[in-house]
């Protein structure tokens, strides 16, 4: 008996119950892998012995759900073992190996659990159903902290001030002065006689004294308040949460976890960024089921969606020019043995009295007629003359409805006139001579009759999904592998395609980072993943209205697409709805990749870069397809059906192609690809093991 006992420091002793089965490598040493970059998931359990149940009611059931998030690769063993690389056509179609190979980074994921009871427990009441009493991690939130400090000012200080409030006073004092003096004395005796006598001249101050004083004051205030507002920096504080991992419905049979990654906080001195942030790597659950004890074991289900961008070409006509030969007709002048014309009064006698004087025409003509086809694969967009000569004569230019010839015609007319035989001295013997001549040549602007020229690239939003069920031997352990579920468009607003993000960057490298973001937004609609493909003139035209210097730069692919903080942020945004709304969406069947309308129309873009791929698509349907197949698509189409081309058959969807011929989507699907030379084992109308996997979940 264990004596294992559920405490710490001990480790708990895990139990892996099921694990997706496409990433284990059968055949150690054979220097062959498993798909590196694909998702996988295992599950462990551990029942606590029963000493360790503390629920009456209930057992408890430790469970560790490990998800790794990785980006999405195309080829993996499944679709090795299916595609008949041996008969692959290398010369039409040497991007194959390029397109499945091609690494879709992971930008989301959801991640679901659920448990059940197994079969044979009878209908259980909902209420009876094992759910979850806990679970961790139940979130992740990043806080964004900072100051943001944007502000700041600089003064002088001088002596000027300008007061609210001045007073002055001002007195004058008058005063009247009279200090003036002198004196008189006389002296004298009796007896002893005597005598005398003195006198003093006036003297002192006298007059007026005026005395002037003059004060002044003035007073200053000030708001103190305003003034350290007005002359400092400012600063705010931010703070913003951002949900990187939230989780829903504990206490049900279902746990969902929705992971996010680290979105951008901080912008880039440059003002762009290069995009969503990737999330991958391991992330564990750790849940706690409950289930009534009297309950048989319970079943574990999984599903696995994640969001990827990848990119589809953007592809636009291939135009160019082409002279004709030139039309000329040059009518010489006419005689009396040509074509007889008019006849006409050309002149007047006169004796004794007057009469008319016919003469009789005659006409020559001559006429060229150039007739110029348009090369297979292009069809007439217009013309410019060359030469348009006429005197005497006219040219005129006819292009065919379906623009697959042109025609031009030159006419030129010789002419005169011969007396008649009424009698006339002084009359000229003939009028109206003159030859004719007429020259036309046009120069030709050709366009393809489809895209055949990759000028860029643009993303689009790929979902993809895969599930595991657990549950014991009676059942099983059934996986499915990873398929894609959804193909959706970027909406105009979100998305910036590498051509005009390829016109954006040189204007701004050439005008110090003034990019317009008008152009660096041009963008087309897409349908299902397939850009329409006036897209690119739609990034000319808003490139040359904001930035005309960058409008003649040759168009081109660039390594990488920018977007604004606000921009890769909304993007965010949208793959999480739209991930979370194909969980729910019936019409939505689990595909994989080759099996995809969207590789089919990747597989003919490349297959049309090349001269040999646009050779084999544009010719007749019968030498690569069965001819059950072409009737009927030529009797949809109402043409003949040595007229129907492959690519008349290739722009049909799978699933229309398949009610059109009464075939199975899937085999559909391998016939066009089987037709672009992509060949399979086992023949190209099979559906294989994964396929019906697809189609049972």
């Amino acid at each position: 008996m264990s004596n294992f006992k559920l405490s710490l420091p001990t480790d708990i002793p895990w139990e892996r119950i099921c694990v997706t089965e496409d990433m284990i490598d059968p055949r150690i040493c054979d220097e062959r892998f498993p798909a590196k970059w694909q998702t996988s998931m295992a599950v462990f359990k551990y029942l606590p012995e029963e000493e360790n149940q503390i629920y009456p009611k209930y057992r408890i059931t430790y469970l560790k759900v490990t998800a790794t998030l990785t980006g999405y690769q195309p080829l993996d063993q499944e679709v090795q073992g299916t595609i008949d690389w041996n008969g692959v056509n290398v010369t039409t179609i040497p991007g194959l190996t390029e397109l499945l190979n091609s690494y879709n980074p992971c930008h989301g994921a959801i991640l679901q659990v659920l448990v059940g009871p197994k079969e044979g427990e009878g209908k259980l009441p909902r209420g009876d159903y094992p759910f979850f009493i806990d679970f961790e991690p139940k979130k992740r939130e990043l806080y964004e902290l900072a100051t943001d400090t944007k502000e700041k000012q600089s003064r002088s200080i001088e002596s000027l001030n300008v007061t609210k409030s001045s007073g002055s006073t001002q007195s004058m004092e008058i005063l009247d002065v009279d200090m003036g003096g002198g004196g008189v004395s006389a002296q004298g005796s009796y007896a002893g006689t005597g005598g005398g006598f003195s006198y003093t001249a006036p003297n002192g101050q006298w007059g007026t004294k005026q005395l002037n004083a003059q004060e002044g004051m003035s007073s200053r205030s000030s708001d103190v308040g305003t003034e350290k507002r007005e002359t400092f920096s400012f600063s705010t504080q931010i703070s913003q949460m951002y949900h990187l991992l939230d989780s829903y419905h504990l206490g049900t049979n279902r746990a969902v976890f929705f992971v996010q990654p680290r979105p951008h906080v901080l912008e880039e001195p440059s003002g762009f960024v290069r995009g969503p942030r990737p999330v991958e790597g391991i992330q564990e659950f750790f849940l706690v089921v409950a289930q009534l004890k009297e309950q048989k074991d319970f079943c574990v289900a999984l599903r696995l969606d994640t969001s990827h961008l990848t990119t589809t070409p953007i592809m636009d006509y291939d135009r160019k020019s082409e002279s004709t030969s030139i039309a000329s007709a040059n009518a010489p002048v006419a005689t009396d043995h040509d074509i007889p014309a008019e006849r006409i009064v050309g002149a007047r006698a006169c004796f004794i009295e007057c009469w008319d004087v016919h003469y009789q025409c005659y006409r020559t003509e001559k006429q060229d007629t150039v007739t110029y086809d348009a090369p297979a694969g292009y069809r007439i967009d217009s013309y410019n003359d060359l030469i348009n000569e006429a005197t005497h004569g006219s040219t005129s230019v006819v292009v065919t409805p379906n623009g697959h010839t042109l025609n031009i015609n030159a006419q030129a007319v010789g002419h005169i006139c011969y007396e008649g035989s009424e009698v006339c001295v002084d009359c000229p013997d003939t009028i109206q001579s003159w030859a004719g001549h007429a020259r036309r040549q046009v120069q030709v602007n050709l366009i393809s009759t489809t895209p055949t020229k990759q000028i860029g690239e643009e993303q689009v939003l790929m979902i993809t999904t895969r599930g595991l069920c657990c549950c014991a031997s009676d059942r099983g352990q059934r996986h499915l592998n990873e398929m894609v579920v959804a193909i959706r468009p970027i909406p105009a607003h979100l998305a910036v395609s590498r051509a005009a993000a390829n016109y954006a960057t040189r204007y701004a490298s050439a005008n110090a980072g003034a990019a317009p973001m008008q152009a660096m937004a041009a963008h087309t609609h897409a349908v299902d993943g397939e850009p329409c493909v006036e897209c690119a003139e739609k990034a000319r035209a808003a490139i040359a209205a904001a930035a005309p210097a960058a409008a003649s730069m040759p168009l081109g692919r660039v390594s990488e697409s920018r977007y604004t903080l606000q921009q890769v942020n909304e993007l965010s945004n949208y793959m999480r709805t739209e991930t979370l709304k194909s969980l729910n969406d019936p019409t939505l069947v689990p595909q994989r990749f080759i099996d995809t309308n969207f590789f089919a129309k990747q597989l003919e873009y490349k297959v049309l870069q090349s001269r040999l791929g646009r050779e084999l698509v544009r010719s007749q349907g019968a030498s690569k397809l069965p001819k059950e197949v072409v009737s009927r698509v030529a009797g949809y189409l109402k043409k003949d059906a040595k007229a129907v081309s492959l690519e008349d058959v290739l722009t049909f969807r799978s699933a229309d192609l398949a009610r059109i011929t009464g075939l199975d989507e899937a085999e559909a699907q391998r016939m066009k690809l089987a037709a672009l030379g992509v060949a399979f084992k086992g023949g190209s109308g099979k559906k294989d093991d994964g396929a019906s996997t697809a189609k049972r979940k």
